[in-house]
């Protein structure tokens, strides 16, 4: 799908209610995702030692709310991403995973605040 600005997006819908949506950027963009995951919590402290031994991984974080963790992962490619997040979907344990592919990233400065003078 091209978009106004001449950008391209591709979308690939990957299994049922997961819709995969990635900015064409450039070649060299590393594809990454944000998962996350309700695990069940006698399982927490073996999902969390299975995902650390993932060479994809790069973060891994508990969350309060309706998911227990999220991992940050990336891939030398969108295939090679996707067989990352369907191995972390087949750990025991891992009871239900939602994820949001990373289009982009901003730049931005830690404790930026508006100009008081403005």
């Amino acid at each position: 799908m091209h978009t106004g600005s001449g950008a391209l997006i591709a979308v690939q819908i990957t299994g049922p209610g997961f819709l995969g949506v990635a900015a064409d950027h450039s070649a060299a963009a590393t594809p990454r995702a944000h998962l996350m995951m309700q695990v069940a919590p006698r399982d927490v402290a073996d999902v969390e030692a299975r995902l650390a031994r993932m060479d994809a991984l790069t973060a891994l974080h508990q969350i309060t709310g309706e998911y227990d963790m999220v991992a940050v992962v990336e891939a030398s490619g969108l295939d090679e991403l996707e067989r990352v997040v369907e191995a972390i979907r087949a750990l025991s344990g891992v009871r239900r995973a939602q994820v949001s592919m990373l289009l982009s990233q901003k730049p931005y400065e830690r404790n930026a605040r508006p100009n008081a003078s403005e």
